[in-house]
């Protein structure tokens, strides 16, 4: 049963002993490092039980939050990111009676008594869980009659309540992971809390689904002056991105086809011996390096040919296929992008490359970025941002990622983040960049950054040109 209303809800976030773990890294110079790391793994880990408890909205930030994860305090990171890496884990699932209270309400409203003549399989054993719902494995009759494997998202009763709920409540971790990276991620949060309730809507994440899946489906996309222009040579590799086809979506229920593939996370982790064909056989570096084009592919083709970007790139989301393949799953949190990537950031990173602080200041006011008034100077505190674009590859290490985090929060530029306030609508796509950065990071992969730019960001083709 999930805990909705707003009172006991906003108890049980205030009292969350993640506040013990920040003091303890405040204190850590008073304990010996086995203590201070015992009492922040036991506060971090209390912290996300209660979180995973919650469910809906909390979990969600939960994870948000660990992208800056390599910028919190020793005491605290590691508790933080075994806790996270654990969260989905132990969500706890639904009894199967309700998994099909809810699949067969939906259904028959869909198909009447015949939904039973679509639905013909059913594992009631969840494959996994989520914030919002959670995913059984299927087999599903399309239109032609042909039986195929699908995967059934189930949305959890009770979670859109739950999920106003923690809108109200979202400031708590913010100001809580602020505190321990020196981060400003108030508007941050207010933002990626209210469009939470996007994800609640599974007939317009079913409607984004197929859109993206055209973008990778096709050779090249159909017209658009959004897509690679004209004499623009793309990163290979973009059609090796696989998008599931959508069956059928109800207000609770999501039907798609079933990916077999293995998770993103083993390469992350290094187990090479569970990969499929097409990537078992490549060298580590040279997975990662294919893992880190696509996942670029996956990350911006989308907003350039569709007007959409995934939110959410984390590894869940991502399966290696065979053939070296890459699945992308989950478009419930999507930003929303109707004439691809805004092309004042894309000038603002080529003026930052081209060190012109005039034109730097003066994209930086006309993304938003920037009060009219403003005289600051910015590339010192942009350039780490958008340098791995001056090159035609860039390598990308957890060491570079723990450095570019460090620079954005350290003190010497106080000044300058105080007069910056990115717009609310820019929450989403920060989101989606720097989870495809951390990614990049975490794989250690060498990625044509700079080609991804020319090809997926007219702003940037524009002003490096």
């Amino acid at each position: 049963m999930l805990p909705t209303g707003v009172v006991r809800r906003t108890s049980r976030l205030v009292g969350l002993p993640v506040r013990h773990a920040a003091r303890t890294a405040a204190a850590a110079s008073r304990l010996s490092r086995a203590t201070a790391e015992e009492v922040a793994t036991r506060g971090v880990e209390q912290a996300f039980a209660t979180l995973g408890e919650l469910r809906g909205g909390a979990v969600k930030l939960g994870q948000a939050f660990s992208l800056f994860e390599a910028a919190m305090p020793a005491e605290v990171a590691g508790p933080y990111r075994s806790a996270v890496n654990r969260l989905s884990e132990a969500t706890p699932g639904m009894p199967a009676a309700v998994v099909w209270r809810v699949v067969t309400g939906d259904l028959s409203l869909a198909y009447g008594s015949s939904w039973r003549d679509r639905l013909v399989d059913f594992d009631d054993a969840p494959a996994a869980a989520a914030s919002i719902g959670q995913v059984h494995r299927g087999r599903w009759r399309d239109a032609s009659g042909d039986l195929v494997d699908v995967a059934v998202k189930v949305q959890y009763p009770g979670v859109a309540k739950a999920l106003r709920s923690d809108v109200r409540t979202a400031r708590i971790l913010g100001r809580l992971v602020g505190r321990l990276t020196g981060l400003d991620l108030g508007w941050f949060t207010d933002e990626l809390a209210a469009r939470m309730l996007d994800e609640l809507d599974y007939p317009r994440e079913a409607r984004v689904q197929r859109q993206v899946a055209a973008a990778f489906a096709r050779r090249m996309p159909g017209p658009s002056r959004r897509c690679p222009a004209a004499g623009v040579r793309e990163p290979p590799g973009r059609t090796s991105v696989v998008v599931p086809h959508v069956y059928v979506a109800t207000p609770r229920v999501l039907v798609s086809r079933w990916l077999d593939g293995v998770p993103l996370n083993a390469l992350l982790d290094g187990r090479t011996a569970q990969l499929p064909v097409g990537w078992q056989g490549l060298e580590r570096a040279e997975a990662a390096d294919l893992a880190g084009r696509l996942i670029g592919h996956a990350g911006y083709a989308p907003a350039s040919c569709t007007g959409w970007m995934h939110a959410d790139p984390h590894p869940g989301n991502f399966l290696l296929l065979p053939g070296g393949r890459l699945g992308l799953v989950d478009f419930g949190s999507v930003a929303a992008m109707p004439d691809g990537i805004p092309e004042p950031l894309g000038r603002l990173a080529a003026a930052v490359l081209a060190a012109d602080a005039p034109a730097t200041r003066w994209w930086a006011r006309r993304a938003g970025l920037l009060a009219p008034a403003a005289g600051v100077e910015l590339i010192d505190f942009l350039r780490p941002v958008v340098a791995a674009a001056e090159e035609e590859t860039f390598t990308y290490s957890p060491e570079w990622w723990r450095a570019l985090l460090t620079h954005l929060a350290a003190p010497r530029f106080a000044a300058v983040r105080k007069q910056l306030h990115p717009p609310r609508e820019y929450a989403l796509i920060w989101r989606g960049v720097l989870s495809v950065a951390s990614l990049y990071a975490g794989l250690g992969a060498t990625v044509p950054t700079r080609g991804f730019e020319l090809a997926y960001s007219p702003g940037f083709r524009h002003g490096a040109g």
